[in-house]
């Protein structure tokens, strides 16, 4: 499969651009992209079901952090993930439920901040009215998670945050 580009280059020369096949990882990114993007319905349906076990890797792909990092948030051990992933099973409900609880903070500081890139970039940072310590790394309890949102919507509300 190719992908017809059009734009300032292929405008010029009158034709389209071809480029190859997407990488895996770019497909994987957006798998959790589809994710952050869905309606709460949509997620809470989701969990229900099991979340795909390859979208621990899709959401460290698009949150540019060490899978570790996101096993931890969700409570997944290393064996379980690989057979998971390797026999093509679906998310335990209580780890989707961790997983989906990144998605929605994600698509919170997405909603505040104005795109995905700056919504990672603040999750990765150590944030002061957090205890300098990085948002991502709060989302390992609801409740935690709670407080990252409330920084959120102070700072949208123009609260320093």
């Amino acid at each position: 499969m190719t992908i017809a580009i059009v734009g300032k280059a292929a405008d010029k020369r009158g034709a389209s651009v071809k480029r190859p096949p997407r990488h895996t990882a770019v497909r994987a990114k957006q798998l959790f992209q589809e994710l952050v993007d869905s309606p709460l319905s949509d997620i809470a349906r989701d969990v229900r079901r099991g979340l795909p076990a390859q979208m621990v890797d899709d959401a460290a792909d698009f949150l540019q952090v060490p899978k570790s990092e996101i096993m931890a948030i969700t409570e997944v051990k290393a064996a379980s993930l690989s057979r998971w992933t390797r026999e093509g099973q679906m998310l335990p409900l209580g780890e989707s439920d961790r997983l989906a609880r990144v998605a929605r903070v994600a698509r919170v500081a997405r909603q505040v901040l104005g795109s995905d890139e700056e919504a990672v970039l603040w999750l990765n940072t150590p944030v002061p009215a957090l205890g300098n310590v990085k948002p991502l790394s709060l989302l390992t309890s609801d409740a935690s998670s709670r407080i990252v949102e409330d920084t959120l919507a102070r700072a949208a509300a123009g609260v320093y945050a």
